[in-house]
């Protein structure tokens, strides 16, 4: 019975500490806080469906939204993707961001970015996922298809990650998922969408539930495992 308890301590406290690991390294990955303060605020328009934010805004917690371009109105929109307000689901809770604004972002002159830091291990390896859409649409000319967002990692290539475009009313998500190696102790994560190509859609790409987790090495593991049993042994 003591050895079974000791093998079960062990197995708890390394399952404990390679749930850790594998905890998500990027706040608000879902885009979920509450944005009532942005309304209350007045300095953002709320159209009900969606609630725009301006490059600097400090609403979106966790993220530091920017824009660029020759566009009047860079920057991104934060949907609320539930009935009766809006027919296109979130991937996860309620909320997503919209890489477009006004038309013009990412299919015109000026485009929305969002991006995050957090801290990393030189050397260590992470697997980066997140959900993307891209909404269809018939307003200002039509809509790219299929959709596209850049990823810029700190110490990476800039990957492009493209799907087909779907019927809003009917969202279709797919999730995008690599693994990077980090170069530095603090890495940046940036969404941004193609720039100034064809014509103006109305939406997206829409992105949602983004997370960076450490991928543990096995031998980290192994010793992880061996110092619990000889934790658990010298209890006895």
């Amino acid at each position: 019975m003591i050895r079974s308890a000791q093998h079960l301590f062990g197995a708890v406290v390394l399952s404990a500490v390679i749930g850790h690991a594998n905890a998500n390294l990027i706040v608000n990955g879902s885009f979920e806080q509450d944005p009532s303060s942005v309304v209350a605020n007045g300095a953002y328009q709320n159209y009900g469906a969606w609630i725009r934010l301006a490059p600097g805004t400090t609403y979106l917690t966790g993220w530091t939204v920017a824009g660029f371009g020759t566009g009047a109105t860079p920057g991104v929109d934060w949907h609320l993707g539930v009935s009766p307000y809006a027919p296109r689901p979130a991937k996860d809770g309620l909320r997503m961001i919209d890489l477009n604004i006004d038309g013009t972002g990412g299919q015109g002159s000026g485009q929305g970015t969002i991006s995050q830091s957090f801290a990393t291990e030189v050397g260590a390896f992470y697997t980066m996922s997140f959900w993307l859409a891209g909404p269809s649409s018939g307003a200002q000319g039509g809509t790219l298809n299929p959709r596209s967002v850049h990823v810029d990692i700190t110490g990476s290539a800039t990957q492009t990650f493209s799907v087909i475009a779907s019927d809003p009313s009917n969202q279709v998500w797919f999730q995008q998922v690599f693994t990077f190696e980090a170069t530095e102790t603090l890495t940046t994560l940036k969404f941004s969408p193609l720039a100034g190509t064809g014509s103006s859609g109305y939406w997206g790409p829409f992105i949602d539930d983004v997370s960076v987790q450490v991928i543990p090495g096995p031998g980290g593991i192994a010793l992880l495992a061996l110092a619990c049993v000889r934790g658990a042994t010298r209890r006895r």
